[in-house]
């Protein structure tokens, strides 16, 4: 009997401990299934605004020519007289040679059709009529990290070139930013613009009597390199060559849990 008595007492502690664990367990599994997946996904935003340090400017000049081998030989030679006086004015204005690729000279021959003067090759087949001469074209660009030189060069040339007897044609330049100034600022704004989405989740959540835990997952979202005044934003990122000034934006998505 006093061995049956003895057990009584250790019945009722591993009862209660049995009870102890079902709460512990129980609190845990409302845990995990409330705080724990109570999480808040913000944007956070950094901009910067920054003036493009590389250009590319294209531009090209032509000559036409009578339908006779020596028409076409004098064009040559006219293009290359001309090419000579474009070069020579370019690195009077401080371009390097290292910043000019001339492609090769381009030669269409133009043929006479019922409804005028056509080149060699239309609607994927051979022009037919008789041979009216050359149109001869040949392409310059310059790249550059010298942006307004470049950018003051592309306004003067036309004038003056067409002002030599060149039929030069200037294209508006292209104002890029450097790979490596891109990366320099990358670092940086990322980590402004995980600020920025902390900030943004405590705003929110401030309101409703939660507050901000930890950083669950981060994502990188698309470059936006835009005008300054801009409103442009596109899914797949932006990147605008017309302007030289710039704002640069990094977008980063992130997840918080809530406490």
């Amino acid at each position: 009997m006093q061995d049956k008595k003895s057990l009584v007492p250790f019945g009722i502690v591993l009862g209660v401990s049995f009870v102890i664990v079902a709460i512990i367990v129980g609190y845990l599994i409302y845990y995990v299934k409330t705080y724990d997946n109570a999480i808040i996904t913000v944007t956070g935003v950094a901009t910067k605004e920054i003036a493009s340090d590389d250009v590319k400017w294209q531009n090209s000049f032509s000559e036409q020519t009578g339908s006779a081998t020596a028409d076409l030989q004098k064009g040559s030679t006219d293009m290359q007289n001309n090419l000579n006086t474009i070069l020579s004015y370019f690195t009077s204005n401080g371009i390097a040679t290292s910043e000019i690729t001339v492609n090769p000279l381009n030669v269409d021959p133009m043929y006479q059709t019922q409804n005028g003067v056509v080149s060699g090759k239309y609607y994927g087949g051979v022009a037919s009529g008789a041979l009216t001469g050359y149109n001869l074209t040949q392409n310059i660009t310059i790249e550059s990290g010298n942006v307004n030189q470049i950018t003051k060069l592309a306004q003067d040339a036309p004038q003056y070139l067409i002002g030599k007897g060149i039929v030069f044609s200037s294209q508006n330049p292209q104002y890029y930013i450097k790979n490596g100034t891109l990366d320099s600022l990358r670092q940086q704004m990322l980590a402004d613009a995980l600020t920025n989405a902390k900030k943004r989740a405590t705003a929110i959540t401030e309101g409703v009597g939660s507050s901000v835990g930890n950083l669950r997952s981060s994502s990188i979202g698309v470059t936006q390199i835009t005008p300054v005044n801009s409103t442009e934003i596109s899914d797949y990122g932006a990147y605008d060559t017309t302007s030289v000034e710039k704002l640069l934006t990094y977008l980063v998505r992130t997840t918080f849990t809530l406490k």
